[in-house]
């Protein structure tokens, strides 16, 4: 199997022989007083191999305060926050995550998350901040908004690939002239792989196989999603700093399969994750008619199916009747293939347990 172009379907022997030796280090967290706290993720990678790659940190908050009021898809925020400018960097993509509420009790909307129209946002007022409410990352509808008055909310930029893994002279993977010859990161696309290397030249840059010399710098690593990292020559360590997230996680709905990955620094189980018969999942008698996990662990893949039942419950394939749906399996660092039998459309998954010190 080539791995400088999208992998042409879901079988699991071309996920195997598509991916190689992953080894990843462990995370420090300490808290950070009058805010959130932060932590340092470490990674490794032998060479010739390819990581899962999950980013549970989180980058900066940009703008924080608490909801004035709300029209349509902009926000108008209150109090000190309603004069603060908006410090955003050209290139950059911005979203809005609600984090608690000034009543300390109402947790309705705490953990959801909406786009921010950054060139609309940018010709607002100070303290106003556009929406962009057709964002297949929104965790709620556009009909939701109209309840986030009083609550707090953070604005921060998205991960991307040259905020991850550098870029230029910052840059920390292998660059070539060809994807075949550079390391590779692979992200989904819903149907497919989009396979990004960065080109070497006097100015180093992300790009992607299918889009030729556009600069893909600024392609963003959602919060919740994963990514599959292959190392070409060398062996590969590298750091991520960022904010642990302390509000209730919120993933998008599921709209068919794709690369998962947690919201805390911790090791999660499916039921921390709700991925269960009742979110819009798929049961069923055997891995050929269920929805599986592919949990990608050392040298080959984990297999899990949703075995159907009174209480359907996350098996394994090697080891038959275990119940693993309490059960660590999803690594923080790491990242998990999701097999959906059919598209769950409007079914949300909400990891409810904020990291705490």
């Amino acid at each position: 199997m080539q791995t400088n172009r999208p992998f042409p379907n879901f079988t699991v022997a071309c996920w195997r022989c598509a991916l190689g030796l992953v080894a990843i280090a462990s995370v420090a967290v300490r808290a950070q007083t009058g805010s959130a706290p932060v932590g340092v993720m470490s990674y490794t990678a032998a060479e010739n191999s390819t990581i899962s790659l999950g980013v549970p940190l989180l980058r900066p908050a940009v703008v924080t305060g608490t909801v004035g009021s709300v029209v349509g898809a902009k926000v108008t925020l209150a109090g000190a926050a309603a004069g603060t400018a908006r410090p955003f960097v050209a290139g950059e993509s911005y979203y809005l995550e609600v984090i608690g509420h000034v009543d300390g009790t109402t947790t309705a909307l705490v953990g959801q998350r909406y786009e921010l129209d950054e060139a609309a946002t940018l010709a607002d007022s100070s303290g106003q901040l556009s929406l962009d409410l057709t964002s297949p990352h929104n965790t709620s509808p556009a009909a939701a908004l109209a309840g986030l008055a009083n609550y707090r909310v953070a604005v921060r930029p998205h991960w991307t690939l040259a905020a991850l893994l550098g870029t230029g002279a910052k840059l920390k993977l292998n660059a070539a002239a060809s994807a075949a010859s550079a390391d590779q990161v692979l992200a989904w696309n819903g149907v497919g792989f989009s396979v990004y290397y960065v080109r070497n030249g006097d100015v180093p840059q992300w790009r992607n196989t299918a889009t030729g010399a556009a600069n893909q710098d600024g392609a963003i690593l959602p919060p919740g999603a994963g990514l599959f990292l292959r190392r070409q020559a060398g062996a590969l360590a590298f750091a991520v700093p960022g904010e642990v997230r302390t509000n209730a996680f919120v993933r998008p709905p599921f709209t068919g399969s794709q690369i998962i990955a947690g919201g805390f620094p911790i090791d999660s189980t499916p039921a921390d994750l709700k991925l269960a018969a009742g979110p819009g999942l798929t049961p069923g008698t055997s891995p050929s008619n269920s929805d599986q996990l592919l949990a990608w662990e050392s040298t080959a893949f984990n297999v899990y199916y949703l075995r159907d039942g009174q209480v359907p419950q996350w098996r394994n394939v090697s080891t038959g009747l275990l119940d693993y749906s309490n059960t660590a399996i999803f690594q923080a660092r790491g990242a998990s293939l999701l097999l959906l039998r059919a598209p769950a459309l409007g079914a949300t998954s909400l990891q409810a347990i904020p990291f705490k010190l």
